[in-house]
């Protein structure tokens, strides 16, 4: 685990570093909050089956971008997700459970694509790719359903911005966010015994750009 997690701290890293070619003036930085949604999720290794369920939850970004030309912009994301466990079932049978549900670390590269409207709103679309570390725990009885893993992810993205003032923008955007970590399930019969799932949500969050111009 801790290979994976300095893997993507270096990774991080390599996203972050956007071209150097652009002028200071096309840089901004900016961050967002929002709801966050996770969906259903299912976990198997073929024989046994853990489905789990989420209350709402909350999603936060810091974002550091470069404008290019075309409309282009380019733009790393670091983003923690949090959801509570609502429901847990065991191969079709639901289980009480204590836990605190699921949270992820992403750093991710988005590519978005603003429409020159002619007017104070903007409208965007976008694409993103990195890697969540996500951390994942139920407990029902004696069972210990959890771990941590670094994952793959990509989202899409549509939104609008507006000016608010001379140098920072607001925008409202909404989100899909998917990655498939493996999850490990321990019980008295089962030393451990990983599952593969999946780790989708669903955003809409507020945010701002403060512009270098």
């Amino acid at each position: 685990m801790t290979h994976n997690f300095i893997s993507l701290i270096a990774i991080g890293s390599g996203l972050l570093m956007l071209p150097a070619t652009a002028h200071a003036k096309d840089w901004y930085l900016g961050g967002s909050i929002g709801y966050n949604q996770t969906s259903n999720q299912t976990s198997t290794d073929g024989t046994r089956l853990v489905e789990t369920e989420f209350d709402a939850g909350i999603v936060t970004t810091s974002i550091i971008g470069v404008k290019l030309e075309n409309n282009i912009r380019l733009e790393g994301e670091f983003a923690w997700r949090r959801n509570d466990g609502q429901s847990l079932s065991f191969n079709g049978v639901d289980r009480n459970f204590t836990a605190k549900g699921a949270e992820s670390y992403g750093l991710l590269l988005n590519a978005f694509y603003d429409f020159d409207t002619g007017s104070a709103l903007t409208p965007y679309v976008g694409v993103g790719a990195g890697f969540d570390f996500v951390r994942n725990r139920f407990l029902y009885g004696a069972v210990d359903f959890e771990d941590n893993d670094v994952a793959f992810a990509w989202q899409v993205i549509g939104g609008v911005s507006t000016p608010l003032t001379e140098k920072i923008d607001g925008f409202i955007d909404a989100r899909y966010h998917s990655s498939s970590p493996d999850f490990t399930r321990t019980s008295p019969a089962d030393n451990g015994v990983s599952l593969s799932s999946e780790f989708d949500n669903f955003s809409v969050s507020v945010g701002y750009r403060y512009n270098f111009r």
